[in-house]
């Protein structure tokens, strides 16, 4: 989004980029200096990033503007067309665009198409005879109830259990429960994370201690993880990066969502 709602480069017709466009400057694509990213993480998930792409789209376009895009549309090359596809597609292969979240003193990722949303922590409400280590109960999100589960206890990591949750639940009086649903306190900025996938419309949601947003990191920078070592975290990761100082397990979401069909069948 580095260019905003501008148009294209290489004598494109344009339309002007919307005043105040604070995800080009503090946002995202700027310094990220917004105090609403805490909350929002990505300024896709802000309303006024969507306020103004609504004003954009339902502006009228300026005087001559469908002209101009006809005129280029009409003698621009297919060869032309076709180069600056390959280049944009080559350049896209080199990054992933991951979300990076901790959980307990372990630093994850998960793909950006897998994440649905990242938002604050609400109640979790149990299961009766129903949850247990990873299936910690059902989480209520703009009124439609989302299975919320522990990755803790899917990849086999240590649920803290000294600090207090954030997370109220319903139905529990287990501390155990509480820490494996949450691993969090409240000064460290724990947030709720909702994966989906999108190709069986199955969501999931759990809890993570902190996420330092989405970031692009280069594909050469990944290491292969060894399929000998008997860990369950290893089992479900691809790919080990080195990225500011942390080594964070690139998590493969499908196996995840396959070992989470399994579990609620």
């Amino acid at each position: 989004m580095s260019a905003g709602f501008s148009g294209l480069d290489s004598g494109l017709p344009s339309l002007p980029i919307a005043a105040g466009d604070c995800w080009n400057r503090i946002g995202i694509a700027g310094d990220r200096s917004c105090p609403e990213l805490e909350t929002h993480i990505h300024c896709r998930n802000c309303p006024v990033f969507a306020s103004a792409a609504r004003t954009f789209f339902d502006r009228p376009a300026p005087q001559h503007y469908l002209a101009e895009w006809t005129n280029w549309l009409a003698g621009a090359p297919e060869t032309v067309s076709l180069a600056a596809g390959t280049s944009a597609a080559l350049s896209d292969r080199d990054l992933v665009s991951v979300l990076i979240f901790r959980l307990g003193r372990e630093w994850m990722a998960f793909p950006t198409q897998a994440i649905a949303e990242v938002t604050v922590p609400r109640p979790i409400h149990r299961i009766p005879h129903r949850s247990n280590a990873i299936l910690i109960g059902l989480v209520n999100l703009r009124g439609q109830l989302q299975l919320c589960i522990s990755l803790h206890g899917l990849l086999g990591l240590e649920s803290p259990q000294s600090s207090p949750s954030q997370f109220h639940f319903h139905g529990s009086n287990t501390e155990t429960e509480k820490t494996a649903a949450t691993g969090s306190s409240a000064t460290t900025g724990s947030r709720l994370i909702v994966l989906r996938n999108r190709e069986r419309s199955e969501s999931w949601i759990f809890g993570a201690e902190e996420v330092l947003g989405v970031h692009r990191l280069p594909r050469s920078q990944m290491r292969s993880v060894s399929s000998t070592l008997a860990n369950p975290e290893v089992s479900f990761s691809q790919a080990i990066v080195s990225w500011e100082d942390r080594s964070v397990s690139f998590l493969d979401e499908q196996r995840v969502f396959a070992a989470l069909r399994s579990i609620g069948q």
